[in-house]
């Protein structure tokens, strides 16, 4: 079976259906719940979904009251949360992929047996050419299918 780390964007993505790869970020939800694949985050995960769920109020994207929703939905997922790594080795990871702190920590959490599926262009576009086994959202196929 498949393992994935994703990253916050990917998450929203799934609950917005104006973004841009929201349909692939929908399929990586599903094949999750559907047993399809495992997921992982880290613990900073449950900030960052929080964060962009109140920037989506402030913003009126969303009511209040959906955010609350969308929130409950996701950890409903119950998304297994990794250990979080050392702040040394968040460092050398964010120094090596020239990414922030935050970003590093996702990248910790990839091994030869996982990808990390993004939704962040920028976080994307920084690693995708050192790191073999980062794959952008539009590019997931169902049912953990990599291109």
């Amino acid at each position: 079976m498949r393992r994935f780390v994703v990253d916050a964007s990917v998450a929203l993505k799934a609950y917005f259906p104006d973004e841009k790869g929201h349909q692939q970020a929908q399929a990586v939800i599903r094949d999750y719940v559907m047993d399809h694949t495992k997921l992982l985050v880290p613990p900073l995960f449950q900030a960052e979904i929080a964060n962009g769920v109140l920037v989506a109020v402030r913003m009126g994207r969303i009511s209040e009251e959906l955010a609350y929703e969308i929130l409950s939905q996701i950890e409903d997922l119950n998304i297994p949360i990794a250990t979080p790594p050392s702040p040394q080795e968040i460092c050398r990871l964010a120094i090596k992929y020239g990414c922030s702190a935050y970003d590093a920590t996702y990248l910790s959490l990839v091994d030869e047996s996982c990808h990390l599926v993004t939704g962040d262009k920028r976080f994307y576009n920084a690693i995708k050419d050192r790191m073999k086994r980062v794959m952008w959202i539009e590019e997931y196929q169902g049912k953990g299918g990599v291109p």
